[in-house]
């Protein structure tokens, strides 16, 4: 089996803007003795139930899918390197109505806030939580992300109720334009590549899903057992439990927090507390994000976890011994992926 490590990354307001690195890497492209992959993140205008092209993936989970499929590849040595590409011009691409009219992907019956609501509701239901009791937690997890990024500007408005357990705080913010890329490599192509002297490794990846995805399937997915497959499957190949190291300070962690049920559920299957009365005074010790999470560094429909990636990587760059992991969520929360950096 062969290590895999992040060899380059670029990322940028538009494709435009990442395309001088991609261009330096080209060569591999052409090198008769070298075998590649290149996966595409959709954006929100390819749809959300429209035919999907070979090699595409689609939903907020979509990068850590392609994370995972990428590293079985290379780990075989099937493969040499892989690229994973997302675009999307969220905040410029579109109408204002065409966007939100594209973000309905449960149909017009019941819009994400409402569907996320429904979710949360069963989380309570299978975790004995008062629905004040949920408002407190979500309360305490945004302030968790104001920590991050202590000087970020919150509008006033976007504190106001959307649904009868959500903020608008709570829900992504998505009006931002954004490309990234990211080159991944076996251990035997870093030298070919060129990479720098200090290249990420993936130390572990996993992806699961439930049996559906949207509102009919909530009771599933607010088990969250196929988030704890994901992450265990990302700590067996890594061979430590992250959440321990976490826990102990010596990792960094970037959570999909778009609805604050999402990372209540990856606290719980992840191993980082063990009941939902544990979750105030861990937030109390800990950083969820990087730098404000979902709702205050904006969320690229697909790609947030894309970045969240690329994001993670410069990190620990700076912090040599420092561990990451980074979550995805997809849909509604049928598909769940974890990865573990180094």
């Amino acid at each position: 089996m062969f290590r895999v490590f992040i060899a380059a990354t670029a990322q940028g307001a538009m494709e435009t803007d990442t395309v001088r690195i991609r261009e330096k890497f080209s060569f591999l492209l052409n090198d008769p003795d070298l075998k590649g992959l290149s996966l595409t993140i959709d954006p929100l205008r390819a749809g959300w139930n429209t035919p999907m092209q070979t090699n595409h993936y689609r939903s907020g989970c979509a990068p850590m899918e392609a994370l995972h499929d990428a590293c079985i590849q290379l780990r075989q040595g099937r493969i040499h390197f892989a690229t994973i590409t997302g675009s999307d011009a969220l905040k410029t691409g579109y109408l204002r109505e065409e966007r939100n009219r594209m973000m309905q992907i449960y149909g017009s019956d019941i819009s994400l806030p409402e569907a996320y609501t429904a979710l949360a509701e069963s989380f309570c239901r299978r975790h004995h939580i008062a629905v004040e009791t949920f408002r407190e937690l979500r309360d305490a997890l945004f302030d968790n992300y104001r920590r991050s990024v202590p000087y970020a500007r919150i509008d006033p408005l976007r504190m106001g109720a959307v649904t009868r357990l959500f903020r608008a705080v709570d829900c992504a913010n998505p009006l931002m334009d954004y490309s990234g890329w990211i080159l991944l490599c076996r251990e035997d192509v870093l030298e070919i590549i060129g990479a720098d002297h200090s290249p990420v490794e993936v130390l572990g990846t996993g992806f699961a899903m439930a049996g559906g995805d949207g509102p009919a399937h909530v009771d599933e997915i607010a088990s969250y057992h196929h988030l704890k497959r994901a992450c265990s499957m990302a700590n067996d190949q890594a061979g430590f439990d992250f959440a321990d190291i976490f826990n102990r300070k010596k990792a960094f962690l970037e959570a999909y927090t778009c609805y604050p049920v999402v990372p209540m559920g990856l606290l719980l299957a992840g191993g980082f507390v063990q009941d939902c009365r544990d979750i105030p005074d861990w937030l109390g010790e800990h950083s969820l994000t990087l730098k404000g999470g979902m709702n205050l560094d904006r969320a690229p429909w697909n790609l947030p976890a894309l970045r969240a990636l690329i994001d993670m990587g410069r990190k620990l760059k700076q912090h040599t011994g420092m561990i990451g992991g980074v979550h995805g969520n997809g849909g509604l929360g049928g598909r769940q992926g974890f990865a573990i950096l180094a």
